[in-house]
């Protein structure tokens, strides 16, 4: 089994969390939790090659982007 990575913000009101799982990045982004949240998968060869950067990094920061892309490496 693949060991999961969790990533989310600390927002009230405006979650966001990205998941890698299954060679897959997966960002979830909710904007009203009692629905259901606006889902992207991204292969982890698509997010090398830039998928899901401006999201991830306008939700949760550079840094955090450059951290999943290290993981990402890691595992390939």
């Amino acid at each position: 089994m693949t060991e999961k990575r969790y990533w989310q913000n600390t927002e009230p009101y405006h979650l966001v969390e990205v998941i890698l799982e299954n060679d897959e990045v997966i960002f979830k982004d909710w904007f009203d939790s009692g629905k259901d949240p606006n889902r992207y998968d991204w292969s982890f060869e698509e997010f090398i090659t830039g998928k899901g950067k401006s999201e991830i990094e306008y939700q949760l920061g550079t840094t955090v982007y450059q951290e999943i892309l290290h993981e990402i490496k890691l595992r390939l």
